[in-house]
């Protein structure tokens, strides 16, 4: 019995660690394709709350207000929690329109809730086809749900193909502000690189 137990675990570690192998080659790839090293970088230090909480997106999108790439959606959310939590990230929901996404798509864009910590995305200036984008006006969203439906939403413009930016100003909004989880997403930084 004991032995079955072992090969179990060791066969789930296995899965994980190609996973994750994989995962990392196609961020390193995707990179690559950026030659003018341009990137975004947003980064903010997360804290899991309990239930009906933790549930959070990050996308791009066009100065028209189109959805150009979803850089992370909290696996449960994107995989149908939506459904019946309608609180879990709805404005990323409306846009995204998960429901309308292959298996293969919410794949690249999912992942599980993470641990407690400093978080780091980096967009590239790619598209969620993986094409990349014009120079122009874009504008990253952080949306959380903090708590059923207490949310938090941050967002920053930045011009993709200009000189770039040390730090971009940000607008914070709250929806039903309460003090539960109210420290899910904080010191939330946003950064236009270009070397």
């Amino acid at each position: 019995m004991r032995t079955g137990l072992f090969y179990a675990i060791l066969v789930a570690a296995s899965a994980c660690l190609q996973c994750c192998t994989i995962s990392y080659a196609k961020d390193r790839e995707e990179t690559k394709k950026n030659s003018t090293g341009e990137r975004l970088e947003i980064s903010f230090r997360f804290q899991r709350g309990g239930i009906a909480s933790s549930q959070y997106a990050i996308w791009i999108e066009d100065e028209n207000g189109n959805l150009v790439r979803t850089l992370y959606v909290t696996s449960f959310t994107a995989n149908g929690g939506y459904e019946y939590r309608k609180d879990a990230v709805p404005v990323w929901v409306n846009k995204a329109k998960p429901q309308k996404l292959s298996y293969a798509q919410i794949d690249a864009i999912t992942g599980a809730t993470p641990r407690n910590g400093v978080l780091t995305y980096q967009w590239n200036g790619t598209n969620d086809k993986g094409n990349p984008v014009s120079p122009g006006s874009y504008k990253f969203f952080v949306e959380g749900t903090l708590y059923w439906k207490n949310r938090i939403m941050y967002s920053g413009e930045f011009v993709w193909g200009g000189s770039g930016q040390d730090s971009i100003s940000m607008e914070v909004q709250h929806f039903n502000q309460s003090k539960v989880n109210e420290n899910m997403i904080t010191e939330l930084k946003a950064f236009h690189i270009k070397n």
